[in-house]
C-alpha cells in the first residue's frame, strides 16, 4: 500500500470520526483486475476500502448532486475532478460549505488496454507500482517495466491541471505529468485541416455507430438536469430511432450545453461503448470560449461561466454594435 493511500484512509477516518462529514466519496477496488469503482464510505471503520492507484479514473464529482442530501460530503478529487466540483459550486448544485475536497495531485491514469500483450488479455497479469513512476507488468514469465507516462489515457496526455485548483486538504506531494503534455487542441487543429466534406463524412461515420445509450450523459458531472431535452415528450426533440440525424442532434446540443463548462475530464469518451471520439466536440467549443472570452472552465468558484451571463463588451461574431 502506498503512503498516499495510507494518508487518504487516515484522513477519511478522521473526518468521519470527528463528524465533519457524513460520507466520503472515493475509490475502491473493482470486481475485475486493474479497475476501480466509486466507493461511498459512511463509517470510519470502512475506510480500508479506499484505494488510490493509476486506475482511479472515474470523475466522482458526478455523484455530488445525488448524495448531498446525506449531509456534508468529502470527495477524493484529481485535478479534473476538482474543476468539475468548481463548476457544480458555480451553478449552485452543491454549496461550497457542504463539500470537503480531498485533493490528490494526479500524474495521469493508465489506459488499461495498453497493458494487454498483443493478442492477449488481462487474465494472469500482475502489476505493481513503483515510487519512481513506473509500472512493473508480469504475465506468463514475461516481465515489463513501463513508465506510466507511456501508457496514459489520451485525456491525461492533454491535461493542463494535474494539481487540484481547489482543495480543503492536499494529500501527497505536488506531482507533475509523467510525460510531456500534448497541446490540448491539437486534435481540433488536425480536424480543421480536413475539408468540410471530409469532416462531415468523418462525423457521419462516427455518429452512425451511436446507439444513444446516453452513457456519456450519465457520467458527465455537468449533465445534471432532472429531465434531459432528449427525454421530453413535448416538445419532442428526437425520435426514438437511433438515426444519424437524431444522433447528431443529441451530440451537438449536448456539446453546446457544455460550452464554457466542460473541464475536459474525458469521462464521456471513456464511457462510450462505441468508442466515439466525443471529446473532440467539447475541445472545439472549449477553444472557442477561451479565445473569445478568455475563460477556462472550472478554475474559480466565484466566477460565472461566460454563457451564463451577459456583458456589453462581450465579442459579437456578427459584428453588430452592442
Amino acid at each position: 500500500m502506498s503512503n498516499l493511500e495510507t494518508a487518504l484512509r487516515e484522513t477519511a477516518a478522521r473526518l468521519l470520526r470527528d463528524g465533519r462529514v457524513a460520507l466520503v466519496l472515493g475509490y475502491e477496488a473493482g470486481s475485475v483486475p486493474f479497475r476501480t469503482a466509486p466507493a461511498f464510505v459512511e463509517r470510519a471503520e470502512d475506510v480500508e476500502r479506499l484505494v488510490w492507484n493509476p486506475f482511479c479514473t472515474n470523475n466522482l464529482a458526478t455523484y455530488l448532486p445525488k448524495v448531498k442530501s446525506v449531509g456534508r460530503v468529502a470527495i477524493v478529487a484529481k485535478g479534473c475532478d476538482a474543476r468539475s466540483v468548481v463548476t457544480l459550486i458555480q451553478e449552485h448544485q452543491i454549496p461550497r460549505e457542504q463539500v470537503v475536497i480531498l485533493g490528490l495531485c494526479c500524474s495521469g491514469m493508465v489506459d488499461v488496454e495498453r497493458l494487454v500483450p498483443a493478442g492477449g488479455s488481462l487474465a494472469g497479469i500482475a502489476i505493481s507500482t513503483g515510487t519512481d513512476g513506473r509500472l512493473t507488468v508480469e504475465s506468463d514469465g514475461d516481465r515489463r517495466t513501463l513508465p506510466v507516462g507511456e501508457i496514459l489515457q489520451e485525456r491525461c496526455r492533454v491535461c493542463e491541471y494535474h494539481a487540484p485548483v481547489i482543495a480543503d486538504e492536499i494529500l501527497g506531494d505536488p506531482a507533475g505529468p509523467l510525460t510531456a503534455p500534448v497541446e490540448p487542441f491539437a486534435v481540433v487543429a488536425e480536424m480543421e485541416r480536413r475539408s468540410p466534406a471530409e469532416r462531415q463524412a468523418f462525423w457521419r461515420a462516427q455518429l452512425d455507430r451511436c446507439i444513444r445509450c446516453y452513457a456519456c450523459r450519465e457520467v458527465c458531472p455537468a449533465c445534471y438536469c432532472r429531465t434531459c431535452f432528449v427525454d421530453k415528450a413535448a416538445p419532442r426533440w428526437l425520435s426514438k430511432a437511433s438515426t444519424v440525424d437524431d444522433n447528431w442532434m443529441f451530440h451537438a446540443v449536448r456539446a453546446f450545453h457544455l460550452a464554457g463548462r466542460c473541464v475536459g475530464c474525458g469521462e464521456c469518451e471513456r464511457a462510450c461503448p462505441m468508442d466515439i471520439p466525443i471529446s473532440r466536440l467539447n475541445r472545439l467549443l472549449d477553444r472557442e470560449v477561451r479565445g473569445r472570452f478568455g475563460y477556462v472552465a472550472g478554475l474559480d468558484p466565484e466566477s460565472v461561466p461566460p454563457l451564463g451571463t451577459f456583458r456589453p463588451e462581450d465579442p459579437d461574431p456578427g459584428g453588430h454594435e452592442g
